[in-house]
């Protein structure tokens, strides 16, 4: 639906086609003619099919469609709205709300009167290698004010967020096939690289060990320390109970806070419920280990691998002697 306001055409965003408002708003940007929601997802069926198809769009148009969603800076029609509502607070009641919060500092400064709105837009600068902190620096930006943000733009951030997760984040990688591809020394290596990112010191077991763990990871500071006893299983099949049985049986001989099971592939259903047997045991699948991955090590870690397992192999050889 549209109709005109002051030469502008006004653009019911909401019965479009998907396609149809990405063309628009970008034409938008070029003609200024039409006054249309281009700061969130229109509805959130729209939402739902870009999310779902974003492996097919290219990273200009979903960086194009962040950098939409974000707050860019400045001063909106909105603000001079809470500016109506802040004066009608008592002087003790403003003094209060300009101590606790620079955004009500800036809303009334008039050396700032256009610079109400901080841009968030410098978290593009962190994708695609970056893409956690990037989602840590929005929902910061988020938590300080959302109570001042339109509902368009709360659910800006929240669009800005889901694009951010869905191509940099949850993108689809061959990780089994990958992982089959390089040897069981290399996986154990490439878990002690996973560690070492998570803040452990490792040390990998001599091949020749056999019935024990492949990896120990420690970790200690002032109030605890904690000893990892790391089995991994490069398997194409679910990993079973006796596994995960035989770790926790070594935990009553070693000393040890924790065993680990990194597998290739999921653990049988008789598997999975040790761990609630046990406090003392932990499982990854290869769903998780990939997501540990992208979360401690690279979004694009499968590219890196030999140069992940080139590297920790190198620090260890270079310890020992």
């Amino acid at each position: 639906m549209k109709n005109r306001t002051k030469n502008k055409m006004v653009v019911d965003a909401t019965e479009l086609l998907l396609d149809e408002w990405l063309q628009l708003i970008k034409e938008n940007d070029k003609k200024q003619c039409y006054l249309i929601n281009d700061c969130c997802f229109p509805t959130d069926k729209m939402l739902g099919e870009y999310i779902n198809n974003i492996n097919e769009r290219n990273d200009d148009e979903v960086r194009y469609l962040i950098s939409k969603f974000l707050i860019s800076g400045g001063r909106y029609y909105s603000d001079d709205s809470i500016l109506q509502f802040f004066n009608t607070f008592s002087q003790e009641r403003k003094q209060e709300l300009l101590s606790r919060f620079t955004f009500y500092q800036r809303l009334t400064s008039i050396k700032d009167w256009h610079n109400v709105w901080p841009s968030i837009t410098w978290v593009l600068d962190l994708l695609p290698h970056f893409p956690y902190e990037a989602l840590n620096a929005i929902r910061s930006y988020f938590q300080a004010h959302c109570q001042f943000m339109t509902d368009q733009r709360f659910d800006g951030c929240s669009d800005a967020i889901r694009l951010i997760e869905a191509k940099y984040i949850q993108h689809q990688l061959p990780v089994k096939q990958v992982l089959l591809d390089i040897t069981s020394r290399d996986f154990e290596l490439l878990t002690a690289y996973l560690y070492k990112k998570k803040g452990y010191t490792v040390k990998i077991t001599p091949r020749s060990r056999d019935g024990g763990y492949d990896v120990l990871a420690e970790q200690k500071n002032e109030r605890q320390y904690e000893k990892l006893y790391i089995e991994c299983k490069r398997y194409t099949e679910n990993v079973g109970v006796r596994i995960t049985r035989n770790v926790l049986g070594l935990l009553s001989i070693e000393n040890a806070t924790k065993g680990v099971v990194v597998a290739t592939s999921y653990f049988t259903k008789s598997a999975r419920n040790e761990p609630q047997k046990s406090n003392r045991l932990e499982l990854i699948n290869i769903d998780e280990f990939d997501k540990d991955m992208r979360k401690y090590v690279d979004v694009h870690w499968i590219g890196k691998i030999q140069e992940y397992v080139s590297a920790i192999r190198k620090e260890l050889i270079d310890r020992e002697s």
